[in-house]
């Protein structure tokens, strides 16, 4: 079967929405009418030659073929990091037990932050009353009736963390002077074993934290450190 386009055609035009839906109805619609493909011309975007149909489509196949390349490599990456923040984080178990003293686990935990997560502000703040402990860089002790516990009362009621949703003031609050530096912020609350507190993390990275696997891991290690530091405090 061969198809002329004439005047007589220009009668019955149809919408474009009505050849497409056909033609992806009839793949072999071109094949069958093959003179049709001598007629089909797809303008260069960058310039004013003329190219195939097929030049077209091997053009598209092309783009999706490195689309699909550059998303193979893309989860290849995220399945490797993940894999090393698995592996930190067993690293982790072995060794916090080692840490005794507040300003040992204050190190180790800045390290662990900054390496896995591209956390370079992060303060720890405890809100225990019975504790008479003086803070360490950057973990303070504040005690129950703080006006710090007050302002974040939601997020304790909430119990889960909370990802760069934080207003200038607050993260002024927490951060003062690096308040400018942060692109991404996360708040994690510590309600474990007694231990009444709040763990605030600020990145130079945008959208750094985010619901998902890693936030996930992240929140299991901050309830084995605040087991980690619950003991610590115990014997100071």
């Amino acid at each position: 079967m061969s198809y002329s386009y004439n005047n007589k055609n220009k009668r019955n035009t149809l919408s474009e929405e009505s050849v497409i839906a056909y033609l992806a109805s009839n793949p072999n619609f071109l094949i069958k009418n093959q003179l049709l493909l001598k007629e089909i011309l797809v303008p260069h975007q960058l310039g004013k030659n003329m190219s195939s149909l097929i030049e077209h489509q091997v053009k598209l196949l092309r783009e999706e073929n490195i689309e699909l390349k550059n998303n193979i490599e893309i989860e290849n990456t995220i399945h490797i990091q993940r894999g090393k923040l698995r592996k930190s984080i067993h690293n982790f178990i072995l060794q916090i037990y080692n840490v005794e003293t507040l300003e040992e686990y204050n190190e180790f935990f800045r390290i662990l932050l900054r390496d896995f997560y591209a956390t370079l502000y992060y303060r720890l703040f405890i809100f225990n009353d019975d504790l008479d402990i003086k803070d360490t860089k950057n973990i303070f002790f504040l005690g129950n009736d703080s006006k710090l516990r007050f302002m974040f009362t939601e997020i304790f009621n909430r119990n889960k963390p909370l990802c760069s949703s934080l207003q200038t003031e607050q993260l002024q609050i927490l951060f003062n002077s690096d308040t400018n530096k942060l692109k991404s912020n996360l708040l994690i609350p510590i309600n474990y074993n007694n231990l009444d507190g709040l763990l605030a993390l600020g990145s130079e990275k945008r959208n750094q934290y985010s619901i998902g696997e890693e936030l996930d891991l992240l929140v299991f290690i901050n309830q084995l450190a605040a087991l980690k530091l619950k003991n610590i405090l115990k014997f100071n």
